[in-house]
């Protein structure tokens, strides 16, 4: 059963020139680049996306209304105001991009309804295959609780 955990980017929140430095594919955290965030922005169809708490409880309520339809088990969530993390398996042979590309859908959709109709998450996402229960207990127990927004699992409901 492919377990997961999915990260999506807040539209125009990790930029080039983030102090801690920013994100490219098969690069990891790459260091603060002023010049190309210069070139970003010029490219940016809309101002940034900052997740506050009302876009981060519909982001949430998004992705668990969509467990039945899209046939997975969502078991941990957590957000902050640049991004959403969702902790969640499936039992069938589903690749893991369109899985997350579904996700990410319904995600955008929800937020299109509620607050009008935007680029509200960055291209692609984030994918991070869960190695073992060690490292699923570490997401559910340590890591996701630590973000300063909206949580959610199972046993809690939502909670900050």
């Amino acid at each position: 059963m492919p377990c997961y955990l999915f990260t999506y980017h807040a539209y125009g929140s990790w930029l080039p020139d983030r102090r801690r430095g920013y994100v490219r594919r098969d690069r990891g955290i790459i260091p603060a680049d002023t010049h190309v965030a210069k070139l970003y922005r010029r490219d940016m169809a809309e101002s940034p996306v900052v997740l506050n708490g009302a876009l981060q409880r519909a982001a949430i309520a998004a992705l668990l209304d969509s467990q039945q339809p899209q046939r997975f088990n969502m078991h941990a969530m957590a957000t902050d105001r640049t991004h959403v993390h969702a902790l969640l398996s499936w039992r069938d042979s589903r690749d893991a991009v369109k899985m997350r590309a579904l996700l990410k859908g319904s995600v955008t959709r929800a937020l299109n309804a509620e607050f009008g109709r935007r680029n509200w998450l960055a291209e692609g996402g984030s994918r991070k295959q869960v190695r073992d229960r060690r490292h699923f207990d570490h997401l559910r127990t340590e890591y996701l609780p630590k973000h300063t927004g909206w949580k959610w699992l199972p046993e809690r409901g939502y909670f900050l």
